[in-house]
């Protein structure tokens, strides 16, 4: 059996420490956390979340998000990213992907701006880097950039690292992701103007959390001043957290030469085509997707699936989802429909073995040959 995914948890971590320590819900080690992620991205706050979704629901409230008002984000990726726009009672505007690269294209993103757009969130597809100092530079600056990046810990692009020309860069710890708590999130940003709001509103709208209620064994009045809901991590998620961020350029490394294994065997088969890297980018890698004829996408999976390697679709366009396509009528994104026909993704983590990514070349070559 060959896995889909395996995560990277080592015994090493900071667990045994927040185990003995008073905070189990968020204390000291999400505030460690915190800053280094601060420190990494090179960015005033970062706050650490139960997840992506709960992240940008908090953000999108924080930014007086209403109905009405339009949000732009690409029509393949998870549906998470039209799932938080929903909640805050605001529009979803669907932008096509580049078919070239799947990632959002800018030139039709452009064209779907209106005087309700209040936000655009582009998303880091697979870890390949969308360009967002091109978007940047074609948009008003009083539209948001909420840089979705659930797929990419590092990268660069334009000589600048992930978030530097967004106002909110989103991170999910998923237990899939390359950095995992099992459930988590992280909104990290120089807006100081709203990171109050949203530390407030994913506190049940309480103006401190339990850690700094008490901190230093002085206790401190609160209050609540708006509604909230519960979306703070724990000490507990975020001790899995730290030993990950601080190893992760190994990790990365790992991952890169894993892809261009798989990229350089499975390029010999005709039959197969892959999602463009840009040039001038220093892209991560979450995941391995191939492209194949929507005719016999499904049929290769049932195969593969019966040679025990286990391959998923991670993504399909949107606008195709029964709800969304009841709700969004028309809004149709060919790109992004004819590639969440033709794709799978293929196992890929760092404990993947190159005699298993042999076998799964070998099984694949050997499906086209009957096919």
């Amino acid at each position: 059996m060959i896995a889909f995914y395996k995560h990277n948890l080592k015994k090493k971590n900071y667990l045994e420490r927040t185990i003995k320590s008073p905070y189990l819900t968020s204390g000291p080690i999400c505030q460690e956390v915190e800053n280094i992620l601060s420190k990494k991205f090179n960015k005033k706050h970062t706050l650490l979340t139960n997840s992506w979704t709960n992240a940008v629901i908090a953000l999108l409230l924080s930014l007086k998000i209403k109905k009405n008002d339009e949000i732009i984000l690409p029509a393949c990726t998870f549906v998470a990213c039209a799932n938080v726009v929903e909640m805050v009672g605001a529009k979803v505007v669907f932008a096509d992907i580049n078919k070239n690269t799947k990632l959002m294209d800018i030139d039709d993103c452009i064209k779907k701006i209106t005087k309700k757009t209040k936000a655009i969130m582009p998303v880091h597809l697979y870890g390949n880097l969308f360009q967002t100092h091109k978007l940047r530079k074609k948009i008003k600056k009083n539209i948001f950039i909420i840089e979705d990046s659930a797929h990419a810990f590092c990268g660069e692009y334009n000589n600048k690292i992930i978030g530097y020309y967004s106002d909110f860069l989103v991170f999910s710890f998923y237990a899939t992701k390359s950095i995992t708590c099992g459930e988590g999130g992280a909104i990290i940003t120089n807006q100081t103007k709203y990171i109050d709001k949203i530390r407030s509103l994913s506190n049940n709208g309480m103006t401190k959390p339990a850690f700094k209620r008490y901190e230093n064994n002085n206790y401190k009045p609160w209050d609540v001043t708006s509604f909230g809901f519960k979306a703070n991590l724990s000490d507990i998620n975020a001790s899995l957290l730290k030993s990950q961020i601080i190893e992760y350029s190994k990790t990365a490394k790992k991952k890169r030469k894993i892809y261009n294994i798989y990229k350089n065997k499975l390029s010999s088969i005709k039959e197969i085509f892959f999602p463009e890297n840009l040039k001038n980018m220093n892209r991560d890698y979450y995941l391995f997707p191939i492209g194949v004829k929507k005719k016999i996408r499904d049929k290769l999976i049932e195969f593969l699936t019966i040679q025990k390697i286990f391959v998923t679709v991670n993504f399909k366009s949107i606008t195709k989802l029964s709800y969304y396509r009841i709700k969004y009528k028309n809004k149709k994104c060919l790109n992004s429909e004819i590639w969440g026909d033709q794709t799978l993704s293929l196992p890929f983590h760092t404990k993947i073995k190159i005699s298993e990514i042999n076998e799964i070349y070998k099984q694949i070559k050997l499906f086209f040959k009957k096919n």
